[in-house]
């Protein structure tokens, strides 16, 4: 690594401050609410061939004026990891008093790692550019390069930050005989311009922005690379002395060096580990039966911990190594499960896989930005699709994990490859059911219920109940069961199934609610809607991005109130029922003996609320949050 300098930028001349004046006032006048603005921010990549050998690197400049004083400094950092070294960074910074600039001593830069105490560990790290006297008009600029290890791992470049960009330019510089192939996303107004120009040997490919501003991010929005503007790019072929070589041409390319990664494991199971497998299954089991079970076994037994440190990032370890640690990251678990699958005498397949914060599909970006997970699949003679993700510990065989949802699998077969969609999993699969019986007892409601959760629902609420210390757990159930108001008390509670995967999560309680019921002389009025899903869940006019829902699911309640002796219905509310195409519900009440029922059932059937839809969903909102207010009416029998 070479050594990084910090300059201090020397004094500029009246005339020149003068400019900067005026030009600070047309950027404040332009970006009022903001801190600062990017007056320049550039990055150009420089691809060419060293021998054989491609050369990928960029340079980076980035210049910021501020707008406004802050008394908290903002802090920037400059990222790098084993696949993009970080080299010769230089910061400068302009800071002026009274009309008049000079120099201050900046603290030097030093390599750091991320504090993080969670599963995850990753080679990444960061230089912190500490920047004092934030004040209207001082500049900082900083510029450095990336060196890019492997060709196959470019990065996007993405025209935005949380501060507004003047100008913004991404440039490509590709040698000769390279081709590559570029993408941009986003920018559905096409304010981004592209040129293409030839200087010397090279070809160069160029993107200009400016007076850009990008959408912050808002409450369950997506990951910014669904909205933020950028350009995706990558090698599809070089030249060498033996003619061009393909690197990633077309999803062919993509899964041969995805091959490459697990072709060379030993999956020769060690004596202990084919004991084990051998213990799970026995001669009557089918071959579903033996899938589960080893799944479910390592799921219970290997701890998730996510590695990202070089080669390691894409390389699993053997199932031999990971069966005697009992721990390892998505790839480690995946090889494992195909390893006791196979000493099992059943088929299943490595797959590489996007998560849902990834936007992009092998078709149209055959590159490894498309995935950033792995897990294994089996495939039955009915050619039906169970996609095996254990880092999560509920997770039941034939339910994906939810951030897999919808997402393209790259599924490494015997002789090639597949490229298969996971499903979505529909709303009625992923169930919270209630039903509850109350009744009036010394002006309180009394009731008691089972709660059932299956699906996505099971295992969220399962992570709440069982991944939480004891005097948390009942804060929890009591955040999943309250109702009525702030007078809710949860009595006694017990829960079941709470780790048989295949069964509903069920929780038996008793509970009470204190001035809930209003009594006006001889008439009794009782809202029966104990709970309000969504209960005025509207989407502010003002709302720019998507809206993401980590499932779909539906709540099914069934509320049976006893009516009081001496107390007969007189208004008993007519319900209502409305089928939408991301929200549908249904509401009725009837009478059945000296009980009144109320049945409702609510569906979101979304995993992407786009802003075309937001009107048609606030007034479903409205109309539901309009029937939570209906209320039975009892009189006193004369």
């Amino acid at each position: 690594m070479k050594n990084f300098i910090i300059l201090i930028s020397v004094c500029v001349s009246a005339h020149g401050w003068s400019q900067s004046v005026e030009a600070i006032q047309k950027y404040k006048a332009t970006y009022p609410d903001d801190i600062g603005v990017y007056t320049e921010r550039s990055k150009q990549v420089t691809l060419s061939m060293e021998g054989d050998s491609l050369r990928c690197e960029a340079l980076l400049n980035e210049t910021i004026v501020f707008l406004k004083d802050q008394p908290t400094p903002p802090g920037w950092r400059v990222y790098g990891s084993y696949f993009q070294e970080i080299e010769n960074l230089e910061v400068k910074a302009t800071v002026t008093e009274k009309g008049r600039s000079k120099e201050i001593k900046m603290p030097a830069v030093t390599k750091k790692r991320e504090d993080d105490h969670s599963v995850f560990y990753d080679d990444s790290y960061f230089y912190p550019i500490s920047i004092p006297g934030c004040k209207e008009g001082n500049h900082v600029s900083w510029s450095y390069k990336e060196v890019y290890r492997d060709p196959k791992f470019l990065p996007s470049y993405f025209f935005s930050s949380f501060l507004p960009m003047a100008k913004s330019t991404f440039t490509i510089k590709v040698g000769k005989g390279i081709v590559i192939a570029h993408e941009i996303f986003n920018d559905p107004n096409q304010s981004i311009k592209f040129s293409q120009y030839t200087k010397g040997s090279y070809t160069y490919y160029e993107w200009n922005a400016e007076n850009f501003r990008s959408p912050n991010g808002e409450e369950d929005s997506p990951a910014p690379n669904y909205y933020l503007p950028h350009i995706a790019y990558y090698i599809k072929s070089y030249p060498t002395k033996n003619g061009s070589r393909k690197l990633l041409s077309d999803v062919d390319d993509l899964y041969k060096s995805y091959q490459l990664t697990v072709s060379g494991l030993d999956e020769t199971p060690s004596s202990e580990l084919d004991s084990v497998v051998h213990a799970l299954i026995n001669p009557s089991d089918k071959e579903i039966d033996i899938v589960k079970k080893i799944f479910y076994w390592v799921q219970d037994h290997i701890r998730y911990i996510a590695f990202e440190d070089g080669m390691r990032g894409l390389i699993p370890h053997t199932p031999n190594y990971i069966f005697e640690k009992r721990y390892g990251d998505c790839k480690d678990m995946a090889s494992l499960i195909v390893g006791m699958l196979k000493v099992a005498g059943v088929k299943s397949y490595y797959t590489w896989i996007g998560t849902r914060n990834l936007p992009y599909k092998y078709s149209t970006l055959p590159t490894p930005l498309v995935d950033n997970h792995m897990i294994a699949t089996y495939i039955d003679e009915q050619k039906k699709y169970y996609f095996l993700d254990a880092t999560g510990n509920y997770t039941r065989l034939g339910l994906p994990s939810s951030m897999i949802q919808e997402k393209e699998a790259l599924i490494a077969l015997p002789f090639g490859y597949e490229v298969h969609v996971v499903p979505g999993i529909a709303s009625s699969q992923n169930l919270r059911k209630d039903s509850v019986q109350v009744h009036i007892e010394n002006k309180l409601l009394v009731g008691k219920g089972v709660a059932r959760f299956t699906g996505y629902e099971k295992v969220n609420a399962s992570y709440a109940l069982d991944k939480t210390i004891e005097e948390s757990k009942k804060d929890n159930i009591v955040s999943y069961l309250k109702k009525g108001n702030n007078k809710f008390y949860l009595d006694a509670y017990f829960i079941s199934h709470l780790h048989e995967k295949d069964i509903p999560l069920a929780i038996d309680y008793q509970f009470r609610i204190g001035d809930y019921v209003n009594s006006v002389d001889n008439e009794l009025y009782i809202n029966l809607n104990l709970s309000k899903p969504l209960f005025n869940n509207f989407i502010p006019a003002g709302r720019k991005l998507p809206i993401e829902n980590s499932h779909q699911m539906s709540y099914d309640d069934v509320y049976v109130f006893t009516i009081p002796e001496g107390y007969s219905v007189d208004h008993l509310p007519s319900g209502m029922t409305s089928e939408g195409k991301n929200i549908d519900y249904k509401i009725s009440y009837s009478i059945n003996g000296n009980s009144v029922i109320l049945y409702r059932k609510i569906s979101k059937h979304f995993l992407m609320l786009t802003p075309e839809s937001f009107s048609d969903w606030n007034e479903s909102i409205r109309n539901l949050s309009k029937a939570y207010k209906e209320t039975i009416l009892l009189k006193k029998s004369k």
